[in-house]
């Protein structure tokens, strides 16, 4: 029981960072420069889910933030549930699902930590950017695997932005951000110092917990970036001084 309250601090933590970025956030992500890595998204995520009959796909967005991949999904087709751990996050989310006037997304408040849906709940679940986030990230895929039912697939986008954070500490480095102060960029290096995800091998670890969670086939690509066309000017690194690069990979697995 010991971690139990330096988790709920931290995962409280985390929330009132995330939730001080919400417009910030949303804002970065609806920029125009974008619209590409919306395209290659959509064609990613159109070549991985699952096929049903008769019925949209039911797809959860798990830890949505402002919407982004929501609105992928329901431009696929797709009845969304869409979730995440900050109120003021799910309002940009409403917000922007409103002005482009999609329909089929379901917004809830919920820690993807602690998901309560009944198994069989979704055909498609998709997280980008998220369990790097979190407190246990374990937990959160064990959550949202549990929601599918057979047959159902989990995509994951997401990078060990934390290591590099640290990489970058450790080498005495400011961080920098194109939108994000001084003052958030110290909070959410001293947040991601203390998240166990950051001391993890991944994506190998993503692989061996979805294995172990009983996955029928699990596949990783590395260096996602490339394929999603994304320029060397766009990647994301904590610093580049610092030598170690946050690279984006994909995991998807077949329940």
């Amino acid at each position: 029981m010991d971690d139990i309250l330096p988790n709920a601090a931290l995962l409280e933590r985390s929330r009132a960072y995330w939730s001080q970025r919400a417009e910030e956030y949303s804002a970065l992500h609806a920029a125009s420069r974008h619209e590409a890595l919306r395209d290659a998204l959509r064609a990613l995520l159109c070549d991985l889910m699952p096929r049903v009959e008769e019925r949209p796909l039911r797809a959860l967005d798990a830890g949505c933030g402002s919407g982004f991949m929501s609105l992928i999904l329901a431009e696929l087709g797709c009845d969304v549930t869409a979730v995440d751990f900050s109120e003021d996050m799910l309002a940009e989310a409403a917000r922007n699902v409103a002005r482009a006037g999609a329909s089929g997304i379901e917004l809830v408040h919920a820690d993807v930590q602690h998901l309560s849906f009944d198994e069989g709940s979704f055909d498609f679940a998709v997280s980008r950017n998220v369990l790097w986030v979190l407190p246990d990230a374990a937990a959160a895929y064990a959550g949202i695997f549990r929601a599918l039912g057979p047959g159902g697939v989990l995509v994951n986008l997401d990078a060990n932005y934390g290591r590099a954070f640290n990489a970058a500490a450790e080498a005495g480095e400011e961080p920098v951000h194109p939108t994000q102060s001084a003052a958030q960029l110290r909070e959410r290096n001293a947040i991601a110092a203390d998240l166990p995800v950051t001391r993890a091998q991944r994506p190998a670890w993503d692989a061996g917990v979805l294995l172990g969670l009983g996955a029928q086939e699990v596949r990783c690509i590395r260096d996602a970036e490339r394929l999603l066309g994304i320029d060397d000017g766009d990647r994301f690194s904590a610093q580049a001084s610092a030598g170690e690069r946050a690279a984006l990979f994909v995991v998807s697995a077949h329940k």
